[in-house]
């Protein structure tokens, strides 16, 4: 697998990858640096037949200039210079089939001319064969909108006279994947999202699904004729030239493809305007303001209050602190949002002019920048990013000397930075790459007693570029779910804590016949959970199986969980041997009240789990997800009967009310003095949490956006009405223009 590991996870990244655009415009100049970018691009594709530049004046070129299959490569070209890339087709038959894709070099306004990659066809047959399920009732084809279409893939039965096949078209390629379906019935668009992923990662990707398998040799799909039957040569098209089918009800059987329906999807994260070499807008300064100076954690919106002479200013006093406590050196690194990059230079260039050394570890998930913290230093680091929130927030989660900054400590940076009292040197500056050895510290302690099918669902996060790798380490069978590193998180928000964000995985695990799915957040320090059937398991019910597992070697131990949590928990940790704690919700927060009470474990309903047992007691969700399954590996059950088995209660997932920036505090400040709750234990360690003897509620304001966070928990279904009513009344007693989600 390690030849796999760092090709890119679809020719579409390759082709647009900023490096090799730079080789490319410098190859098109002096051809005799080609080699140096088939080089660099066969270390990324393995597959690679082989890379070829074109110059601008395609007008002069000749369809005998670009044997074999001329006319198609020149009409790809073509579509190229109009649309940045032409869609991913296969020329060709057996032996001399290729497997292509082409797209402009340089600036879409003065393109520097076109490449185009041929890459051995056998990792798409063989990769779509291996990873889709064994029922037989999916085939594969090529089709222009044009020609007859070509079968790749067949399907391994023959659908029956009562059935009909619906093709699911690939954006960006000129595949689609067929599905065996009863006439009548329908596919739900849940189902397609995530199916045409999983075969967009196939066709597109390469990378990914061969994350998956090892590579066949390419006599396994090159030599079956029926296979790779012969293509016409005039296959290039763009997606907006393809022509719908219509629905057919006639039953399958009647023609060879004519009659079936098409389901003309939408181009979820594949958009061909979205390849061009993005342009940077210069945008106005920022001014520093003491409202993005958070309980947990610096977070703002770049381009209104954060940009990166924020990050210069919020780093010198990172440096001087680090200094003042002998802590350094500062590791830093970001997630995968576009402003990071700009915004990371921005906080090294200030932590390095206070005499600091800096080590910057790239764009890496918060867990490894975390773990590079302690490894490489004193547990100094800062991680620029947004988390679970939307493209256009971004931030500083801040780690000096071990100590999580968080409340009073971050508002105190503020001062610091108006005042001026900041250090002046020059400390050095050096990169290191830390994936591996994280990689190697999870697997050579956690592997799997039995092999487990699990989805990841990286929701375009950072995640994306390790989550899978290190659960396949451990001995996990993995299939990747928007593993695509993308900061405009094209198919769903980034944050596993909502029901809808899951659905995608719920599809796919049922789809894969997987038994389990995970998903991770924006910088992947969080974790969701659904079993094989499409049920939820909510992070305080995963903390049971975490605690009753980590009590069994630590009895006695001090567990944290937050006031989002089912009062289940409390009497499972007590069960198990420990002594259960109830604390504020935020990760700064939780990880420092671990350190004064040394507990070995503790949990928020968010979904960040903080080892200390066997790990350094930083939130990590990769590391989470491979203890997890460890866990359900042991057990002799299958996942879902494990997961069942925990003490469940009706609830509902965290509810979330909006208000304007400021007054969620304030409401929360003004219910603690008025509401009443009669037979009820009041808790207000954060927020208002009132226990009845069967249920609770409670009303938090959210510390990194300005909204409510409410959530409920019952014995049964009347207990949870009566609960949410009373505490609807008493909330909009205080404003009643507040608009409830219950």
């Amino acid at each position: 697998m390690g030849q796999v590991t760092g090709m890119v996870q679809n020719l579409r990244r390759v082709l647009e990858d900023q490096q090799v655009q730079e080789l490319a415009v410098i190859a098109v100049d002096d051809p005799a640096k080609l080699a140096n970018l088939q080089q660099y691009i066969s270390g990324r594709i393995p597959e690679l037949l082989s890379a070829e530049l074109y110059g601008t004046e395609l007008d002069n070129l000749r369809a005998a200039d670009l044997e074999p299959f001329g006319y198609a490569l020149l009409d790809m070209l073509l579509v190229a210079q109009e649309a940045g890339i032409a869609p991913a087709q296969i020329h060709g038959t057996g032996a001399n089939a290729y497997l292509t894709m082409a797209a402009r070099v340089g600036e879409e306004a003065s393109p520097a001319g076109y490449l185009l990659i041929r890459v051995n066809p056998a990792a798409l047959t063989s990769a779509f064969q291996q990873s889709l399920p064994e029922a037989g009732a999916f085939a594969l084809d090529q089709y222009n909108g044009q020609a007859r279409p070509v079968v790749l893939s067949p399907l391994a039965v023959p659908p029956k006279a009562s059935e009909r096949l619906t093709w699911l078209r690939i954006p960006s390629a000129l595949f689609r994947i067929g599905v065996v379906q009863s006439v009548g019935a329908s596919i739900s668009m849940g189902i397609l999202r995530p199916m045409f992923f999983i075969v967009g990662l196939l066709l597109l990707g390469l990378g990914a699904m061969l994350k998956l398998h090892p590579s066949r040799p390419p006599e396994a799909a090159t030599e079956d004729p029926e296979h790779l039957e012969p293509l016409a040569e005039s296959t290039a098209s763009t997606d907006a030239t393809f022509t719908d089918e219509p629905e057919s009800s006639r039953p399958a059987g009647q023609g060879a493809n004519d009659g079936f329906g098409v389901i003309d999807l939408p181009d979820l994260g594949f958009n061909l305007e979205k390849m061009a070499v993005p342009h940077k807008k210069a945008l106005p300064p920022v001014e520093l303001v003491e409202s993005i100076f958070r309980a947990y954690d610096i977070r703002g919106i770049v381009g209104e209050t954060l940009d990166a002479d924020v990050a210069r200013q919020v780093g010198q006093c990172v440096g001087s602190i680090a200094v003042d406590k002998d802590a350094g050196p500062v590791v830093v690194a970001r997630d995968g949002r576009e402003s990071g990059s700009d915004l990371v230079a921005g906080m090294i260039e200030g932590i390095a002019s206070t005499g600091c050394d800096v080590i910057d570890i790239g764009a890496v998930p918060t867990g490894v920048l975390y773990f590079a913290a302690y490894e490489l230093g004193s547990g100094t680091g800062v991680m620029v990013t947004g988390s679970h929130n939307p493209p256009d927030y971004n931030g500083f989660k801040i780690l000096i000397g071990g100590v999580t900054w968080a409340g009073e400590q971050i508002t105190d940076m503020f001062t610091r930075i108006q005042s001026g009292n900041l250090r002046v040197g020059k400390g050095k500056i050096s990169e290191q790459d830390m994936l591996d050895s994280y990689r190697e510290r999870i697997s050579g302690d956690i592997q799997l007693k039995k092999p487990l099918k699990v989805v990841a669902d990286c929701g375009n996060g950072i995640g994306g570029i390790c989550a899978v790798d290190v659960l396949r380490d451990i001995g996990a069978d993995v299939m990747a779910l928007f593993d695509e590193v993308d900061g405009t998180f094209p198919n769903h928000h980034p944050d596993p804590s909502e029901p809808e964000n899951l659905q995608d995985l719920i599809e796919a695990v049922r789809l894969m016949d997987a038994d389990i799915g995970v998903a991770f957040d924006g910088d992947a320090d969080r974790l969701g959970v659904v079993t094989s059937t499409g049920e939820i398991i909510y992070s305080d019910r995963l903390m049971m199986l975490f605690v009753e597992d980590i009590l069994s070697r630590v009895p006695g131990s001090t567990i944290i969980y937050d006031v989002k949590c089912t009062g289940h928990l409390h009497y499972v940790i007590e069960e198990a041997g420990g002594k259960p704690m109830m604390y504020k919700t935020g990760h700064s927060l939780i990880k420092n009240k671990m350190k004064e009470v040394n507990a070995p474990f503790a949990g928020e309903m968010s979904g960040h789990f903080f080892f200390k047992e066997r790990w350094y007691g930083f939130d990590c969700g990769i590391y989470s997800a491979a203890r997890l399954l460890e866990i359900l590996a042991a057990d002799e059950r299958d996942a879902r009967e494990v997961l069942n088995s925990l003490p469940n209660s009706v609830s509902t997932p965290e509810l979330k009310v909006q208000m304007e920036e400021g007054e969620n505090h304030a409401f929360v400040a003004e219910l603690q003095q008025k509401a009443r709750f009669a037979d009820a234990r009041i808790t207000t360690i954060d927020g208002l949490r009132a226990d009845f003897v069967d249920g609770w509620g409670l009303v938090r304001a959210s510390n990194t956006t300005p909204i409510l966070v409410c959530r409920f928990d019952a014995e049964d279904e009347t207990a949870l009405q009566r609960i949410k009513e009373v505490f609807k009344v008493q909330m909009l007693a205080i404003n009643d223009q507040l608009e409830l989600p219950f």
